[in-house]
């Protein structure tokens, strides 16, 4: 194993489901950094670029299981549609939310009926293969100050939410438009009383 546990990896990357690319910074001057084996990315593609150098490239296929997860049909719940009055909705629109654990997840608008709204918990891209166009930019040993923050210096200025980076881990999406690709926000409003904590 060449990437080992907290070190910061640098990537740039294509990102592509059903023949559709989701997400790329490979036009980005600068790459993408997170810290290895902190949940801030899919556990497909931390698994399969664990063995991989720098400056080396690679074309990977991460299952749905292994990316966004499969698809749950259970996944669907009914809010009244007072509690989004302040949401100007339609059908696919993307919604930052909780799950019962307070982790952020993305919620999409399924279906918008007369004094209800239906809501998918599930991630718009569950049940979909990843495709991955990766190259390795820099891979180098934390400080201690990344170490007890848990995230790279180079995300520090930003307002940045663990779990993130593009390519997965938990890091949500906020009001997208389509409900795509994968970067996005943080967790929603706590206090919301909707039951899904959308904003």
């Amino acid at each position: 194993m060449n990437i080992k546990q907290d070190q910061i990896v640098a990537i740039k990357y294509t990102a592509s489901a059903n023949s559709e690319v989701i997400d790329n910074n490979m036009d980005d001057e600068a790459p993408l950094f997170f810290m290895y084996g902190r949940g801030q990315m899919m556990p497909g593609l931390e698994n399969r670029i664990s063995d991989m150098n720098i400056g080396e490239s690679a074309e990977l296929e991460i299952p749905a299981a292994e990316a966004y997860g499969e698809y749950n049909s259970e996944a669907i719940q009914t809010v009244p549609k007072e509690h989004l009055a302040h949401i100007e909705l339609h059908e696919g629109l993307v919604l930052q939310g909780q799950d019962d654990t307070g982790a952020p997840v993305m919620v999409v608008v399924k279906d918008i009926l007369d004094d209800a709204v239906v809501m998918d918990h599930n991630h718009p891209l569950a049940g979909q293969d990843v495709s991955f166009s990766v190259t390795i930019e820099d891979i180098r040993n934390p400080s201690d100050d990344e170490l007890a923050m848990g995230i790279a210096a180079e995300n520090q200025h930003h307002d940045h939410h663990e779990g993130g980076g593009c390519c997965g881990g938990e890091e949500q999406q906020q009001h997208h438009e389509g409900g795509s690709g994968c970067c996005g926000g943080g967790k929603g409003d706590e206090g919301d009383e909707s039951g899904c904590g959308c904003h």
